[in-house]
């Protein structure tokens, strides 16, 4: 009898584990990932397989990538000491403060330049200086959120100057770096493309251009702008820059664009009445305007480096290289506060404000968001950084955390 008692207890028991051991559906599984933060997520890899396999799953981080990019936040970046060091907020209600987080530093070298986030990936340049004191830069592909860097291997060019944008195929799902070379004068006549995170190996190849270019310099050295030495922007699968076209390589630049999936090159006409701004503060900048490539700029008098207002060019046919006007009248005194102090543009909304930032980090850091429609501006404080005092400063808008994680380099 006791024998059988414990035989039902234990068959009873089985039953229950069973019950209990049902496995969770992977769409709630999905649902309670989300919900954590980025560090966290990239501790849990480590865990186990399972949990690598899980987290790793195209379904889950392509779930949790659409969330993110729903709820965009801002990014900033500080060098200091050969160090890069990124920090995000949530986007602003309102004017009150913003608090901001640091997630990780990189060995980035500023003065090589550093590429726009795109889809949650930084690229940029990891300097050292060898035995013989000469600098060596090294490209690489860092992942704020995660913590992750990847070393891409070196250009292979005996080319003086490098320029390098990066940017995102939607179709193929591929991440890519485009390189230009050039001799110390002359049109930049090499291009090559860098193809990252499909697990085949890291390798410069060479593409045809058929469009005699250069692209549009920033001599950020000369301004003391912290930006990019190169401004480009990737959206829509469209790598899009200012460059100077075919015959007309001494005049105002044209909008080149990129098409990263089938890596061809075609422009688009200056607009008239496009001005190159000299002499003023507020250096002209890409932006992505409610899903459409354009340009802003300080409105400069006639006969004049005077600083008016602010010029919003937005590219509304491509094919037909029509563009949109929109000139903007700052209210004072913020009109002088804008023409003296250092600041750069940092995009536009989704809301549509012009949004503005100081180049350095002095007593305090903050993004100034200007509203066209109300004409007022609202000062935005961004705490968290006074470690940073002096420094330069970048800010970008709609940073999407990603968790992609790339596959691993095969050699071929």
């Amino acid at each position: 009898m006791k024998t059988r008692r414990n035989t039902r207890s234990c068959s009873n028991s089985s039953k229950r584990e069973e019950k209990n051991s049902e496995t969770i559906p992977f769409d709630l599984v999905i649902e309670i990932l989300t919900r954590l933060p980025v560090k966290s997520i990239a501790r849990f890899r480590c865990l186990s397989k399972l949990c690598a396999s899980t987290l790793n799953n195209p379904d889950f981080t392509e779930s949790f990538f659409t969330i993110s990019s729903s709820r965009p936040k801002l990014l900033f970046t500080c060098p200091k000491d050969g160090e890069t060091f990124f920090f995000s907020s949530p986007k602003p209600r309102d004017s009150s403060p913003l608090v901001v987080n640091f997630h990780m530093s990189f060995s980035i070298n500023h003065l090589c330049g550093i590429c726009r986030p795109v889809c949650g990936f930084i690229y940029g340049f990891n300097s050292h200086t060898n035995l013989k004191g000469r600098t060596i830069s090294k490209p690489l592909i860092c992942n704020p959120s995660t913590g992750e860097s990847w070393p891409l291997p070196r250009v292979k060019t005996n080319r003086t100057i490098i320029t390098s944008f990066f940017g995102y195929d939607p179709i193929n799902k591929e991440f890519k770096v485009l390189c230009m070379t050039k001799s110390k004068f002359g049109v930049f006549g090499e291009h090559q493309v860098l193809t990252f995170g499909t697990g085949k190996e890291l390798s410069w190849r060479k593409i045809k251009c058929d469009m005699a270019h250069y692209p549009e310099v920033v001599d950020y050295e000369a301004s003391g702008y912290p930006r990019p030495l190169y401004d480009g922007i990737c959206i829509n699968g469209v790598l899009y820059y200012l460059g100077r076209v075919h015959d007309d390589l001494d005049g105002f630049p044209d909008m080149v664009c990129f098409d990263i999936k089938f890596e061809k090159f075609s422009y688009i006409k200056k607009a008239n009445g496009m001005k190159r701004n000299s002499g003023v503060n507020l250096q002209p900048t890409l932006v992505n305007h409610k899903g459409k490539i354009a340009k802003l700029q300080a409105n400069i008098g006639p006969g004049s480096i005077r600083y008016t207002g602010i010029q919003l060019w937005v590219l509304e046919d491509a094919e037909k290289h029509q563009w949109s006007s929109y000139i903007y009248v700052v209210p004072p005194p913020w009109k002088n506060i804008i023409e003296e102090t250092k600041l750069r543009f940092v995009g536009t909304s989704d809301t549509g404000d012009i949004v503005l930032s100081p180049c350095n980090i002095s007593n305090s850091f903050y993004l100034l968001y200007y509203n066209p429609e109300r004409n007022a501006i609202a000062r935005v404080e961004i705490q968290g950084m006074e470690a940073f005092k002096t420094h330069k400063s970048y800010a970008f808008l709609d940073y999407a955390e990603n968790i992609v994680k790339p596959k691993p380099t095969r050699k071929l």
